[in-house]
């Protein structure tokens, strides 16, 4: 007596679940990585000209609050006095200068800047918004 059941239970996983999970996953990371930003909160003026670098920059910011920062990733603002030193501690053989100065700063913190290129014989690059 051979019995045997016509009804045979099919072990397979529906794709659809995943997909959906994967779909989600890529708009929390677009959504996530439009928050994330690099840098300081410094509104640069705006021009009609622009120019790209082909060296390497060093980037001096000029925030609003008139405070210096060196690099996209200091966190800890700069002292006018030891804004020369920290200058020239960042610069490398062919390396520019590039001002990102806040256009509600005072222009005298942005002169500064430009005075300690000038002084070390250094090219400098004053980054704007294009129209």
């Amino acid at each position: 007596m051979n019995i045997r059941s016509s009804n045979k239970v099919k072990i397979e996983g529906g794709m659809s679940s995943m997909t959906d999970l994967v779909f989600l996953l890529l708009i929390f990371f677009i959504v996530l990585s439009t928050m994330v930003t690099t840098g300081h909160d410094v509104d640069v003026p705006t021009s009609k000209n622009g120019i790209s670098q082909k060296k390497s920059n060093v980037k001096v910011f000029v925030t609003k609050d008139n405070e210096y920062f060196i690099g996209s990733n200091s966190k800890t603002p700069v002292k006018m006095e030891e804004l020369e030193t920290s200058i020239m501690a960042e610069l490398k053989n062919d390396s520019v200068i590039e001002l990102m100065g806040d256009k509600f700063s005072n222009w005298e913190h942005s002169v500064k800047v430009i005075d300690i290129a000038k002084r070390n014989k250094l090219a400098i690059v004053i980054k704007t918004k294009s129209n």
